[in-house]
């Protein structure tokens, strides 16, 4: 619904933007990796719906990614996930 949709903007403006920036272009606080460009085709055409969800949930480590991106959905409904996927899906051009 619209109310999740907007509590995934909130949580993304509130722990998300820091690294992956405002608009999503992972060009937030310099990191020695590079955290995920939203904006990119190639990062949405080479991982599914499922692995993003594992990652926001997870953290970086628990894919095998880097351990600065921290586990901030762990206690997240499956709701909440989705629109954090759903969400995150507007940076792409």
């Amino acid at each position: 619904p619209a109310t999740a949709f907007a509590d995934a903007a909130s949580d993304f403006a509130a722990q998300c933007a820091t690294c992956h920036g405002a608009t999503g272009a992972g060009d937030g606080t310099p990191l020695p990796v590079s955290p995920a460009n939203f904006q990119d085709a190639e990062f949405w055409a080479s991982r599914t719906d499922d692995q993003i969800k594992a990652v926001i949930k997870g953290g970086g480590a628990s894919v095998g990614k880097s351990a600065l991106m921290p586990p901030l959905g762990a206690g997240w409904s499956d709701a909440q996930l989705d629109a954090m996927v759903a969400y995150l899906k507007t940076f792409k051009k």
